[in-house]
C-alpha cells in the first residue's frame, strides 16, 4: 500500500482472504520513484487460514470420491462400461470451449472471470490499453509494452477487482514474433504451452488476425485435456470463453474452428486414456456410439476370426495375442448417391503396443497407450467433418480404423513368421515392433479393393526415427504426388499442424525390405537409410499391389501426438486434415 496507494489495504486484504489453500502467492506492480517502467514488488505471502485450506481441501476431497466413483467402472472388467464412461468424458467433457468471434472488453470486465490475452506484442498492447481502461489498471499497458517474447513466449500477469468485489488476474502472453517459412506465424506450440491445463471457466481474448484464427482457435482447444483419474483433483464443469479481437473470423471459419476443436478434444481423450480402459473393442464400441444417430453415415465391421477368415492376415496376426481381438471398422459419410470417387482416411489404432515378440524395455514401454493416435486423429477428423455435412465437394468419405493390441502370449505372432496380407503379398516376419505398417497395410488394400477412392491417405505413430527426420513438432509425410504435397504443407502450416516431407523414392529404398523366402520383410535392412520414408512405402507397396493408381499420402505423428504437452495428448492430425479436405484437397 506504500509503495503503491492505488492498491488499497482493504483491495490487499482480499487479497490474502482469496487464498483457499497454504502457500499461495501473488505479484503486485508497482511505478518505483527512479523510473517509470512497472517493476514487481516483493511477493505476498499469502498464508489464509488452517480453517479455509481444510474447509478447501474437503471440497475437493468430496468432488475427487464423486468423481472416483463415475471412473470405477473404467478397467478391463467390462468394455460396455468402459465405452461408457469414454462417452461420458469425450463426448460430454466437464470443461467446455465456447468460441465467439468478436470481443467486448466492457462485458469481460462484468463477467467475474479470470482474463488471457495472447497475441503478437502490438496486438496485446492495443488490447491492454482498452483494458487499462475498463478494468482500472493504469500499469497494465506499461507492463504489457515491457514484456519481451523471446523463443518461448513471456507472460505478465496483474491482480483486479471485479464490480462484485472479487479479486481477479489478467494474464497478458505475447507470442514471439519470428516464424521461420516452416512455422506457424502465431506460433500455436508457444500459445499451448502457455495456457494448458489453466484456462478452465476462465475467458481467453485472442489477439490475432484472421489468417491466423484457427489456428489459435485449436491451440487454445488443446489446453482443456478432457481425461483425468485424478481424485483430489477433478475436472470441475466450466465454459471457457474464447473471443477473438483485431479481426471477425468468417461463419465458415468459426464453424471450422468449433467443430474441428471439438474433435481435436476427444483425440485427445482417446490418446490419454489408459489401455485398461481403450483397448480394441471400447475404442470400436465408442466410435460406434459417437456416430449413433448421424445422418448419412453407415459402419462396417470385420472383427476377430473373421478377419483371418476374409483374409487381413496382418491385421489379424497383430492382435491375435490379447484378450480384445483386433478389428477392422469402416465408416463411411455419403450425402447422396455421388458417382464422385472417395477419400479414404485410413489410422493405426494399437491400443497398447508392447513390442510383441521383440519386447520394449520398461522405459519404451511407457507412454505406448499412444500408439492409436493416429486412429483417434483420423477418427477426429472424419467427425468434425460428418458434422459440417462431409467434404465440400459432396465426395464419399470413408475412415477405416485398424485396431489392435500388440501384446505378448502363447498366442502373439513372432519373427520367422511369414503371413500372407489382404493385398495378397507374404511378409516375413524380422520385427514384431514394427506392427503399425502391418495394419495400415491391410487397411489401404481394404480401401484399395472396396472403396472406389481417388485419395488414400493414412496416419500413424508409426516410427521413432520419425522425430529424427522432421523433429518433435512437424509431422512427417510421404506423397504420391507433388500438389498433394504442397497442399497438405500449406494445411499445416495454416491450422497449426505442421508437417515437413519425407522422401517419396520407391524404386531406391523398397530394397530394404528384401526378403529371401517371401515378397517382402517388414523392417528395414538399414536403420539410416531414411527410415521412416521407408515405413511409409511399405505401406503404398501393399495398396498398389492391388492396383490402386490414385495419389498416396502417408503421414507419420509419432511425436507431434504429445508435443509441445509433455505426457499430455495433442489431438494432433484434426486440424490438418479438415482443413486440407475442406480447402486444399478439391483445389488440388
Amino acid at each position: 500500500h506504500t509503495l503503491h496507494p492505488s492498491v488499497s489495504r482493504s483491495t490487499l486484504a482480499r487479497l490474502s482472504l482469496s487464498a483457499c489453500r497454504l502457500g499461495t502467492y501473488r505479484f503486485t506492480p508497482w511505478v518505483s520513484q527512479s523510473t517509470s517502467n512497472p517493476v514487481d514488488s516483493a511477493p505476498a505471502l499469502i498464508a489464509g487460514t488452517v480453517a479455509a485450506a481444510a474447509c478447501h481441501w474437503q471440497q475437493q476431497r468430496h468432488r475427487g470420491q464423486k468423481r472416483a466413483i463415475a471412473l470405477h467402472g473404467v478397467g478391463p472388467s467390462g468394455n460396455s462400461t468402459n465405452m461408457a464412461c469414454m462417452s461420458e468424458m469425450l463426448l460430454k467433457p466437464r470443461q467446455r470451449l465456447l468460441f465467439r468471434n468478436s470481443c467486448n472488453f466492457e462485458a469481460l470486465a462484468t463477467a467475474g472471470r479470470n482474463i488471457w490475452v495472447v497475441g503478437k506484442k502490438k496486438s496485446i498492447c492495443n488490447a491492454a490499453t482498452q483494458l487499462s481502461e475498463v478494468l482500472k489498471l493504469p500499469l497494465l499497458s506499461q507492463q504489457v509494452d515491457a514484456l519481451t517474447a523471446g523463443y518461448a513466449g513471456a507472460k505478465v500477469e496483474s491482480p483486479w477487482m471485479d464490480t462484485n468485489k472479487v479479486l481477479r488476474k489478467i494474464t497478458v502472453v505475447a507470442l514471439p514474433e519470428e516464424a521461420g517459412r516452416s512455422v506457424t506465424h502465431v506460433r500455436p506450440d508457444v500459445i499451448a504451452k502457455q495456457l494448458h491445463g489453466q484456462i478452465a471457466g476462465q475467458e481467453v481474448v485472442l489477439a490475432v488476425g484472421e489468417d491466423d484464427a484457427l489456428a489459435a482457435g485449436l491451440a487454445v482447444a488443446r489446453c482443456l485435456s478432457p481425461y483425468t483419474a485424478k481424485t483430489t483433483k477433478p475436472l470441475d464443469e466450466s465454459v471457457c470463453n474464447v473471443s477473438f479481437y483485431g479481426c471477425t473470423p468468417s461463419d465458415e471459419t468459426m464453424e471450422h474452428i468449433k467443430l474441428a476443436s471439438e474433435s481435436v478434444r476427444i483425440a485427445q481423450g482417446l490418446v490419454d486414456m489408459p489401455p485398461n480402459s481403450v483397448n480394441p473393442t471400447s475404442f470400436k464400441d465408442f466410435v460406434l456410439e459417437a456416430i449413433r444417430d448421424m445422418p448419412n453415415v453407415s459402419h462396417e465391421l470385420i472383427e476377430g476370426d473373421e478377419l483371418r477368415a476374409r483374409g487381413y492376415g496382418l491385421l489379424w496376426a497383430t492382435g491375435k495375442g490379447a484378450v480384445s481381438p483386433p478389428c477392422l471398422l469402416v465408416l463411411t459419410h455419403s450425402s447422396s448417391e455421388s458417382s464422385q470417387k472417395g477419400v479414404a482416411l485410413v489410422g493405426k489404432g494399437i491400443t497398447f503396443d508392447t513390442g510383441g515378440a521383440a519386447l520394449k524395455s520398461r522405459e519404451g514401454m511407457c507412454g505406448m497407450k499412444r500408439d492409436m493416435g493416429g486412429a483417434a486423429g483420423m477418427f477426429g477428423t472424419f467427425l468434425a467433418l460428418a458434422k459440417s455435412g462431409g467434404v465440400p465437394s459432396g465426395r464419399p468419405l470413408h475412415c477405416v480404423l485398424c485396431l489392435a493390441e500388440n501384446s505378448i502370449g502363447p498366442t502373439a505372432f513372432l519373427h520367422d513368421d511369414i503371413l500372407t496380407c489382404y493385398s495378397g503379398l507374404t511378409v516375413e516376419i524380422n520385427n514384431t515392433d514394427a506392427e503399425g505398417r502391418l495394419v495400415l497395410s491391410d487397411g489401404v488394400s481394404h480401401v484399395a479393393k472396396h472403396l472406389d477412392c481417388d485419395t488414400v491417405i493414412d496416419m500413424a505413430t508409426l516410427t521413432g526415427a520419425q522425430g529424427i527426420s522432421t523433429g518433435t513438432h512437424h509431422g512427417l509425410i510421404v506423397a504420391s504426388d507433388e500438389q498433394l504435397e504442397r497442399d497438405i504443407m500449406a494445411a499445416g502450416k495454416h491450422s497449426g499442424d505442421m508437417v515437413h516431407p519425407g522422401i517419396f523414392a520407391p524404386e531406391i529404398l523398397m530394397h530394404e525390405f528384401d526378403s529371401d523366402f517371401a515378397d517382402m520383410r517388414n523392417s528395414v535392412k538399414n536403420r539410416s537409410n531414411a527410415q521412416s520414408s521407408c515405413a511409409g512405402l511399405f505401406i503404398y507397396r501393399h495398396l498398389t499391389h492391388c492396383g490402386y493408381s490414385g495419389r498416396w499420402l502417408h503421414i507419420d505423428m509419432a511425436y507431434p501426438v504429445y508435443e509441445p504437452l509433455g505426457s499430455f495428448a495433442t489431438g494432433w492430425g484434426v486440424g490438418v486434415l479438415t482443413t486440407f479436405l475442406r480447402v486444399c484437397a478439391e483445389r488440388s
